[in-house]
């Protein structure tokens, strides 16, 4: 009867470990899309892409920025349309909206961006794995 209970208790521990192991990826995934669009929207976003971006998209996500800047894009505001965490994918899915304008314009434009973030075993870290939508 010893072993039942003990056994018992051992499942329980395992589920109860993989319960707190999902809600600490969700709580990750959650603190890194909040960080990455607070950044696109206060202009660090050559930071953002160094700091979220997959390595194999950075480049391209420079120049992206760089043209950002020459072409004198403001951010207003943002706001995240949907978040969806996959725990069995270990992947989210991100629908954002940013407000913006071009200078000399003071008309303010709105464009989605969808994010595609995948969890990283490795580095226990999450990674965009898409580049910025046109501004236009």
């Amino acid at each position: 009867m010893t072993r039942v209970k003990t056994g018992f208790l051992c499942i329980v521990c395992l589920l109860l470990t993989a319960c707190a192991t999902q809600a600490g990826l969700s709580d990750s995934f959650n603190r890194s899309m909040k960080a990455y669009n607070r950044m696109l929207r206060w202009r660090e976003v050559e930071s953002a892409g160094m700091t979220y971006l997959d390595p194999k998209l950075q480049e391209e996500f420079l120049k992206q920025a760089g043209s950002l800047k020459k072409r004198g894009i403001s951010f207003t505001d943002f706001r995240i349309l949907s978040s969806k965490y996959l725990p069995e994918e270990k992947t989210g899915d991100v629908v954002a909206e940013f407000d913006y304008y071009i200078l000399p314009s003071n008309r303010v434009k709105t464009v989605s961006y969808r994010q595609k973030w995948v969890y990283l075993e490795n580095t226990r870290s999450w990674e965009l794995k898409n580049g910025l939508p046109p501004f236009e």
